[in-house]
């Protein structure tokens, strides 16, 4: 498909209206560049999740999230290593799913503006198959090496990254603007980079381990 320059990337339900603006291809970053020369734009049109739209006023995020969960928190946490506030929505109150598929907890974070620029929802299901038919997006994006399993994809107006975890049961899926998306490629990279380098201390470990134990048999 030909790239999109000024395509929405939508979180949305209830009938809410998508908030977006044109964007000038000319002001990407280079860490954007990179990462698009590896994983080629799409021309997507939509992103249905749930109930959000990026670019959503603040307050009437925190209404839905009120609405639909028991506890609704802010937090400075840590998105790839990098400190962030976000608030979270967790404990469904009632039967809240997409698709048929529970959510069982959902992220939002925003720009100085107060508007949504970045939301990450928990799906409570590893079949990748359903998440992809219920979030065409999703099959756009390819799988990062050396990531575990992280799958990214790009459009000209932000990035959607999910990654299926069979050991807890579920599937992340986040989708952010534009500027998050620059810096998140950026922090991908580095916490790539950092788990790349402990993995190969680990290793050198067991192979020392062994050489021990090697000399140490009669």
């Amino acid at each position: 498909m030909a790239p999109c320059q000024y395509c929405r990337i939508v979180v949305q339900g209830l009938g809410l209206p998508a908030h977006f603006k044109e964007d000038n291809p000319m002001k990407r970053t280079l860490p954007l560049l990179f990462a698009c020369a590896i994983f080629p734009l799409q021309a997507w049109s939509a992103l249905e999740v749930g109930q959000f739209t990026l670019g959503m006023p603040k307050p009437q995020v925190l209404a839905i999230l009120q609405q639909q969960f028991g506890e609704v928190e802010q937090f400075t946490g840590y998105h790839y290593q990098v400190p962030t506030e976000f608030f979270q929505g967790a404990g469904p109150k009632g039967n809240y799913n997409l698709g048929g598929i529970p959510v069982s907890k959902v992220k939002a974070s925003f720009n100085e503006a107060d508007q949504l620029r970045q939301v990450q929802v928990q799906l409570d299901t590893t079949d990748e198959a359903r998440v992809q038919q219920l979030l065409p997006m999703t099959k756009d994006a390819k799988r990062v090496p050396r990531s575990g399993g992280r799958l990214e994809a790009f459009s000209a107006d932000g990035e959607l990254v999910y990654w299926v975890s069979k050991d807890w049961g579920w599937t992340v899926v986040t989708i952010a603007d534009k500027a998050s998306s620059a810096n998140n490629i950026k922090a991908r990279a580095k916490s790539d980079e950092t788990f790349a380098q402990l993995n190969r201390k680990f290793d050198k470990l067991i192979e020392t381990a062994k050489a021990v134990e090697g000399k140490g048999t009669p």
